[in-house]
């Protein structure tokens, strides 16, 4: 007798914002990349947004119970509540696991989560369904407190650097896999010319084009990024720069400082400003090389995104940043907090036009071979599987 495969297991995917941000764009590129004859997505936001009609167009679907913020004292009574609906939620699609997208949503999970019982065919039968949350950014270790990690049953980290800030977790500690981002080539691939890219976006077409993708906020290093400018400006009268992004709430003043100093010479009429967008591929296509200048940073999005177009980049040396570029091969690292390195590796492949163009094959090599996403799919639906395994275990 034949016997019937198993139903797809359910995994609901919980995220506390839906801008098509960099933990975002790995969500989506995550969830379109599943097994669909493995794991089905269901993800759960506050709002629609930009996830949810990128979703919609994938015909994934997402469902609304807003949150709030965990450490917001306006939203203290609000908790049992939202509680009880992301409860409510899991049980009626009837998820085998809950995958916080960013910690932030791990307090509800965790606590959701004991209400919900596994499904009858599921390896941890007879349970509680389990929760894994994915730690996108580097945290302070008070963060593992006050957001519960403890209580979830195992952390993704994006890399090793994230991971390391677990080291030393006071048992019992969850288990903390590493599972680089990926990127979906077929989606990140050339459609214009940088001519052609550099006319849609309202650019000029001549000199080299710095980009840097991100939100305006001091953790991205545009205050640096224009540090390093202003010393190339005199000797590289076409060099040009442009920042796509906005700030975070409370950092717009920070934003507009970066705008009025780029206003001013030897910046003047060099630096764009352009609002964050998620049609944002032809950015990428009107630039030559890619700067993340972060101060801390879990692993650096831009970077695999910018290398899947065969652009090298440029990247502070902190975090995961250290772990994608090969550094003279792929790109080059510089140290933290310096500009003075930073204007150095941009003088050098602003003069060095072979060299660029060696860096950015090697770039889109290097991440054809380690980052795409269906290997990083392959591996997440490996954990959610070993999850289910390990708490039937112990059961």
């Amino acid at each position: 007798m034949t016997l019937l495969p198993r139903r797809p297991r359910t995994v609901l995917i919980v995220t506390p914002s839906s801008r098509l941000l960099g933990a975002r764009r790995s969500l989506l590129a995550l969830v379109e990349a599943l097994d669909e004859d493995r794991w089905r997505p269901v993800v759960c936001g506050q709002s629609v947004g930009q996830l949810g009609r990128a979703l919609e167009s994938l015909a994934i679907p997402m469902e609304v119970v807003r949150l709030g913020w965990w450490r917001k004292g306006k939203y203290f009574l609000w908790r049992p509540f939202a509680i009880a609906r992301l409860a409510a939620l899991a049980r009626s699609v009837n998820a085998d696991l809950i995958h916080c997208n960013e910690i932030y949503s791990n307090p509800y999970a965790v606590r959701a989560a004991r209400n919900v019982p596994a499904p009858a065919d599921s390896p941890c039968a007879g349970g509680a369904v389990p929760v894994l949350t994915h730690v996108r950014l580097g945290m302070k270790r008070g963060m593992i407190r006050k957001y519960d990690l403890g209580r979830a049953d195992g952390i993704i980290a994006p890399s090793r650097a994230v991971a390391r800030e677990f080291d030393g977790w006071e048992e019992p500690a969850p288990r903390v896999h590493v599972v680089h981002n990926g990127v979906n080539m077929d989606e990140f691939h050339r459609t214009l010319s940088p001519d052609a890219a550099r006319d849609r976006i309202g650019v000029p077409r001549d000199g080299l084009l710095l980009g840097a993708i991100g939100q305006l906020g001091p953790r991205k290093g545009g205050d640096l990024i224009l540090d390093a400018f202003a010393r190339l400006a005199p000797r590289h009268p076409n060099l040009r720069l442009i920042f796509v992004g906005d700030p975070h709430r409370g950092q717009e003043q920070f934003a507009d400082d970066l705008k009025r100093r780029a206003a001013e010479p030897p910046l003047a009429g060099r630096v764009f400003f352009f609002p964050f967008t998620d049609q944002i591929i032809p950015y990428y296509e009107a630039i030559d090389v890619n700067l993340l200048i972060s101060r801390k940073e879990g692993f650096g999005r831009t970077i695999i995104e910018a290398s899947a177009l065969g652009i090298p980049s440029i990247g502070a040396a902190t975090g995961g940043i250290e772990e994608i570029i090969a550094d003279g091969i792929t790109g080059r690292l510089v140290p933290p907090d310096d500009p003075v390195a930073l204007a150095d590796a941009l003088g050098q492949l602003a003069a060095n036009d072979s060299l660029r163009r060696m860096m950015a094959d090697a770039a889109f090599r290097h991440c054809a071979q380690h980052f795409s996403i269906a290997a990083h799919a392959r591996r997440i639906m490996d954990i959610y599987d070993e999850t289910l395994e390990a708490r039937g275990a112990n059961l």
